[in-house]
C-alpha cells in the first residue's frame, strides 16, 4: 500500500558536470505531473512523464531537475557574423567608434551549441539521476503507506467489535420493547392493563420488530468490513484509494441506515462510534494512492 505524500532525489555526475532530480508527490484524485527541467535536459522530459504515469497511479507529483554544468565540458561557442557585420556597419554608418570586445557582449554576438555527443551524454546522466529520484520517492510513498495501513486495521478492528455489539444487541429488541410496552401500558391503565388484548400486544410488538429490523445492514456492513480486510491483506502495489474510498462510502450507507432504524440507546451508541470511525477512514483513505 503506498501513500500519495513523498519525495525523492537523486544526483549523477560527469565530466560535463552534475544533474540533480528531485520527486515530490502531494494527494490528488487523479495523477497529475508537472516537470521544471532545464533546457539541456529538456529532450529527456518525456520519457520521464512516460515513466511516472507507468509508476504511479495517483497524486500531483512536481519533477525538479538542475544541471550544474563545468564551463565549456559540454559546449562550443561561434561568432554570430551577419549579425557582427550589422552593428561594425550601424557604427560606422553613425560615426561612433565601438571595439569588437564591446560588440561581443551584446546579446545574439557570441552563440552557444551543444554537441550530440553531449546531449546524448546529458540524457543518460539525468535518466540515471531519475531513476535514484523515482525508487526514493517509492520507498518513501511505501513507508507512509505502511503506516496508513497499520492505522486502517485500527479502525477495522473497531468496526468489527462495534458492529458485534450492534448484533447482539438487536436479537433482544423485540422482548426488551415488548417488556416496555407493558411496563407503559400497566402505568397508564393500572390493574385494567391486565386485561388489554395479548393479540394486539403481539401485533404491536411486531410491527415495531418489523421496521426495526437492521439484519439486512449487519449482513451487508459485516460483508463490506471483510473486503476491507481483504484490502489491507494484499501486499500488491496497485493503486488501492479508489477501493478504500468506495469502501468507505458504503459502509457509512450501512452505518446510517442502522442508525435511523434504531430506537435502542446502546445500539445509538454504536452507531455514533461507527460513524467516528468511518470518518477517520476516510481521512486516511484520502492520503491512499
Amino acid at each position: 500500500m503506498n501513500s500519495m505524500t513523498g519525495f525523492g532525489s537523486g544526483r549523477a555526475e560527469s565530466p560535463l558536470g552534475a544533474v540533480t532530480v528531485e520527486l515530490r508527490s502531494v494527494n490528488n484524485r487523479f495523477l497529475d505531473v508537472s516537470a521544471r527541467i532545464p533546457s539541456e535536459l529538456s529532450a529527456a522530459e518525456p520519457s520521464a512523464r512516460a515513466e511516472l504515469q507507468k509508476r504511479i497511479h495517483r497524486g500531483q507529483v512536481v519533477l525538479t531537475a538542475r544541471f550544474d554544468a563545468i564551463p565549456g565540458a559540454a559546449e562550443h561557442y561561434d561568432i554570430n557574423r551577419p549579425l557582427l557585420g550589422m552593428l561594425e556597419k550601424f557604427c560606422r554608418d553613425r560615426n561612433e567608434s565601438s571595439s569588437l570586445a564591446h560588440l561581443l557582449t551584446v546579446p545574439g554576438i557570441i552563440v552557444t551549441h551543444q554537441d550530440s555527443a553531449a546531449t546524448e551524454a546529458l540524457q543518460k546522466l539525468f535518466a540515471t539521476a531519475f531513476h535514484a529520484a523515482m525508487e526514493g520517492l517509492k520507498k518513501d510513498r511505501r513507508r507512509e503507506g505502511e503506516a496508513l495501513r497499520a492505522a486502517l486495521r485500527g479502525i477495522h478492528e473497531r468496526m468489527t467489535a462495534a458492529l458485534g455489539i450492534v448484533d447482539r444487541g438487536r436479537q433482544g429488541l423485540a422482548a426488551k420493547y415488548r417488556d416496555k410496552l407493558q411496563e407503559r401500558i400497566a402505568e397508564l391503565l393500572g390493574p385494567k392493563g391486565a386485561a388489554l388484548d395479548a393479540g394486539r400486544l403481539e401485533q404491536e410488538v411486531a410491527l415495531f420488530a418489523d421496521k426495526a429490523d437492521i439484519e439486512e445492514e449487519i449482513i451487508r456492513l459485516r460483508a463490506h468490513l471483510s473486503r476491507l480486510n481483504d484490502i489491507l491483506s494484499d501486499e500488491s502495489d496497485e493503486g488501492k484509494g479508489r477501493a478504500l474510498e468506495f469502501l468507505n462510502q458504503e459502509i457509512l450507507r450501512e452505518v446510517n441506515t442502522i442508525g435511523s432504524k434504531s430506537r435502542d440507546l446502546d445500539i445509538i451508541t454504536q452507531v455514533l462510534e461507527l460513524k467516528n470511525l468511518a470518518e477517520s477512514m476516510k481521512e486516511q483513505t484520502a492520503n491512499i494512492e
